[in-house]
């Protein structure tokens, strides 16, 4: 089995196996583009040579893409398929160790990925090569989001660089933060908040970070994403007729000011120029999230693991 860079030509025979993945479908044909001509990574196929009427002649079996984070000291590693007729034979494992030594030539020392809590056969395979679950995250997908909600009621504003202590005091006393691993997400990808760093800093300055409290104590946080990204619901970043607003990471200490936090991001989605269809959001799991979200008109909700490996 030979692993290797992608080619142009590759993307035809690996969708054909990229079909049925989920009970959905599968995503593959709508991100290959995006991953083949990824500046921070590389997307990987893995190749056989079959013997016909001798005749060699390659084959496309499997695929992965992994792709180096901002800090550059994790690598994520996405989008591991197999075609079924070559499953059982270490083929991922393969794909799984060549990511790996992308990352270590990179310099990176972590690596990262998600697997949902349903998929057993993903989660057994990342144990057996030594990654194990930080973190379990939900998602939700919220449809309703044309009522608009009294400002008046509402304790949570926009954070600025002078709540930076306060927002690091929280978060470095938060359970929701620990349980998190300390990450929020990005486009499909778990990247680490460190404290006092520029990540925070520049989530912040770019008006991304929501707080829910006063001058003198937090008791809430929200991180929220505005950018174009790729719609996991609709599968597609370019239908300029779906749009999705996100919190991507979303911490309370109460029910109350997580349900607050919410309600703002809805003033902020009908104050923007974009018109946004849903609202998503990943949230660490903990107990009462649940409950406020069936109460904000939650539609679908899915459960990952975050897994990570020192490499």
């Amino acid at each position: 089995m030979k692993i290797r860079p992608a080619a142009k030509a590759d993307k035809e025979e690996v969708l054909k196996f990229c079909i049925d993945t989920f009970e959905w479908g599968d995503y593959i044909d709508q991100v290959w583009d995006l991953w083949y001509s990824d500046q921070a990574g590389f997307l990987f196929v893995a190749e056989e040579e079959d013997s016909l009427n001798d005749k060699k002649q390659s084959s496309v079996v499997a695929l992965s893409h992994v792709s180096l984070c901002p800090n550059k000291n994790n690598v994520w590693l996405e989008g591991i398929r197999v075609n079924p007729n070559y499953r059982r034979r270490c083929v991922a494992t393969q794909l799984i160790n060549k990511m790996i030594s992308y990352g270590r030539e990179q310099g990176a020392s972590k690596a990262s990925a998600i697997v949902s809590e349903k998929n057993i056969a993903s989660q057994l395979m990342m144990e057996r090569n030594g990654f194990i679950v930080i973190s379990k995250w939900n998602y939700y997908s919220i449809n309703n989001i044309t009522r608009m909600v009294n400002k008046a009621k509402l304790g949570s504003k926009v954070a600025t660089l002078k709540d930076i202590e306060m927002i690091c005091d929280y978060l470095r006393h938060s359970e929701v933060f620990k349980s998190s691993g300390g990450t929020y997400v990005n486009s499909w990808k778990w990247y680490p908040i460190n404290l006092y760093s520029s990540v925070l800093a520049d989530l912040i300055e770019n008006k991304k970070v929501l707080l829910h409290g006063n001058n003198n104590s937090i008791e809430g946080i929200a991180i929220i994403n505005r950018d174009r990204h790729w719609n996991k619901d609709n599968k597609s970043c370019n239908n300029s007729n779906s749009n999705a607003f996100q919190i991507v990471y979303l911490d309370a200490s109460n029910v109350f000011a997580l349900k607050d936090l919410i309600s703002f991001v809805m003033i902020l989605i009908h104050s923007e120029d974009v018109i946004y269809d849903r609202l998503q959001v990943y949230s660490p799991q903990i107990t009462y999230a649940s409950i406020a979200m069936e109460q904000t008109g939650t539609i679908r909700s899915e459960e990952f693991l975050l897994y990570r490996r020192e490499i």
